[in-house]
């Protein structure tokens, strides 16, 4: 069952980003729905099911963004392991709570890819500052949604 919600959480993120960033170009430069993807579901079922929907998404995202295959992969795994280990020992309720917490996300998430980018000598260039203020302001907003939107049509019992 996680499988299948990680499957269709990440078809619909493609989807959004690809055909929403298409016609609507703030969802192409000031979204990273796949970020989203690894933080949720490492926020909601822990580190296993966050490394899991990480690397598949990061892997969905290289293949289809034309960069080099394996670079989001790895730091979508690693935005999920740590999204697990915040979920587990944090409490994160309320719209501030979840915008802050998709917000460090965001930028944990590009800080690796700069990382990684220096370690293999191919810089990744996202924007200027106000870009990755932008980046990491819109996915806090989307993520604290979408998390909203998830609670309230989640039956728990």
């Amino acid at each position: 069952m996680k499988a299948l919600a990680v499957v269709l959480a990440i078809v619909g993120a493609f989807l959004v980003q690809t055909l929403g960033g298409r016609y609507f170009w703030p969802i192409r430069n000031y979204l990273d729905l796949f970020s989203l993807v690894a933080a949720t579901f490492g926020l909601i079922q822990g580190r296993q099911a966050g490394m899991f929907a990480g690397a598949a998404a990061g892997l969905v995202q290289d293949a289809f963004s034309g960069g080099l295959l394996g670079l989001n992969g790895a730091s979508k795994t690693a935005v999920g392991y740590l999204a697990g280990i915040a979920g587990h020992r944090l409490v994160v309720r309320g719209w501030a709570g979840r915008f802050v917490f998709f917000a460090v996300a965001t930028a944990a998430d590009l800080a690796i890819l700069a990382a990684i980018g220096q370690v293999l000598e191919r810089p990744t260039v996202v924007g200027g500052p106000a870009d990755l203020l932008y980046l990491c302001a819109a996915n806090g907003f989307t993520g604290a949604l979408v998390l909203n939107l998830v609670d309230r049509f989640t039956v728990t019992r």
